[in-house]
């Protein structure tokens, strides 16, 4: 694949969610399978945004005709700052389940791209053999310290989406997932804490996402 259809690739998918990029952005969520230099892909988007491919405020690159996704992206930042501290407040009282090992934000808060009305999706990595019962406690806990999402639930604004369970021992993301939506949620993750080094060892174990995302790192 050449840069500009990897550039272009990469903005593309990203305005699926209204998420205009900043070069290191773009550089480090690259949709490529070979590692590419900062150099080339800046080089690329001045080349683009001359032929007019895309367009640039300075700080942001986007789609042409897409320069209202800036003003949305900045509102979200806002709105996401809220949350995280939310999110941060439910995980500091979980860390006290002994046999949870890490707790992370995921989703469009981990991008800091969270609308008002949006909930809070947690990732909890548990202790081999100890998932339904961390999953348990961590249910009630979550009901004491905070609203938790429901099934069914219509108004979701800040509630509590304890959204995926893991073995420490099985870190990997299954095969038939392995996909590019998973790929930016696997490196896209923000761990509120983590005990062991679980957080490496799930990026470790998830070496895949790089068929797909070859320039990012943690």
């Amino acid at each position: 694949m050449s840069a500009k259809k990897a550039v272009l690739r990469t903005l593309a998918y990203a305005d699926v969610f209204d998420y205009p990029l900043a070069v290191s952005e773009i550089w480090q969520f690259l949709i490529t399978k070979k590692k590419t230099s900062l150099s080339i892909v800046q080089k690329t988007l001045n080349l683009m945004v001359k032929q007019k491919k895309l367009a640039t405020d300075s700080q942001f690159y986007f789609l042409s005709d897409r320069g209202q996704t800036v003003s949305k992206r900045l509102k979200r930042e806002k709105s996401s700052l809220q949350k995280l501290k939310i999110a941060n407040r439910v995980a500091n009282c979980l860390k006290l389940i002994p046999t949870i090992k890490m707790v992370a934000v995921t989703g469009a808060l981990a991008m800091n791209n969270s609308t008002q009305s949006d909930d809070i999706d947690l990732l909890i990595v548990t202790s081999k053999g100890r998932l339904w019962l961390a999953r348990l406690l961590s249910v009630l806990l979550v009901e004491l310290v905070s609203q938790r999402r429901r099934p069914g639930d219509q108004m979701v604004r800040n509630k509590i989406c304890l959204n995926m369970f893991l073995d420490e021992v099985h870190l990997e993301v299954p095969q038939k997932e392995q996909n590019l939506f998973t790929a930016h949620e696997v490196c896209q993750l923000k761990p509120l804490w983590d005990r062991q080094e679980i957080y490496q060892k799930f990026i470790n174990q998830n070496q895949w996402f790089q068929k797909y995302l070859a320039n990012w790192k943690p």
